[in-house]
């Protein structure tokens, strides 16, 4: 039997408060990701900006269900 994912919201902002929901496990890798952003790279950014671009077009709407 498959696990089914689990979906978190995640704060975009607190003030004011913008929340979006996420997977679990995208929800542990933008927490890592803030975590460093005092130090990254333009390289890294241009990375991140080619995976969105490649991928943006199957992202699932979470407040639509699943």
């Amino acid at each position: 039997m498959p696990k089914k994912q689990v979906i978190q919201n995640h704060h975009i902002s607190y003030n004011p408060e913008i929340t979006v929901k996420i997977y679990k496990g995208e929800h542990w890798a933008i927490t890592i990701l803030n975590r460093r952003s005092k130090n990254m790279s333009k390289g890294f950014l241009r990375c991140l900006q080619e995976y969105i671009d490649s991928h943006k077009d199957n992202a699932v709407d979470l407040d639509d269900g699943i």
